[in-house]
């Protein structure tokens, strides 16, 4: 119980910030510090912001495409892992991009959690 509640507080206090702009902001400058950290190409960043399972939170979904030699790409994976934000890796693609596959091109979903419920369409 004590580890579950850990887990939670350390969930809550990575959470995207309450305003949508801020949080895909928040976001797009992290994609943009991991990949010159990582000496990589981040070619196109979607957000999209979906609905939670139930009112109390919502959630931004990134599709992220991005090129690179295996091992930057994967310090990118690394980088997003180990972030303090919370957000998960949905979903990992990987091509080629040269004969010699020393470039390659990664396709990457990871959704971002924030505290609130997506506001209403105005």
């Amino acid at each position: 119980k004590d580890r579950t509640e850990s887990l939670w507080k350390a969930i809550q206090s990575g959470s995207l910030p309450a305003d949508a702009a801020t949080a895909e902001q928040t976001v797009l400058s992290a994609f943009d510090q991991w990949g010159r950290s990582s000496r990589i190409e981040v070619a196109s960043i979607k957000p999209q912001w979906k609905r939670g399972s139930n009112a109390k939170y919502s959630l931004l979904e990134c599709r992220v495409d991005a090129s690179g030699p295996l091992a930057n790409l994967t310090r990118l994976l690394h980088e997003v892992e180990r972030s303090p934000l919370a957000l998960r890796i949905d979903s990992i693609e990987l091509s080629s991009r040269d004969e010699r596959g020393q470039t390659l091109s990664l396709g990457l979903v990871v959704t971002g959690l924030r505290l609130i419920p997506l506001e209403p369409r105005p």
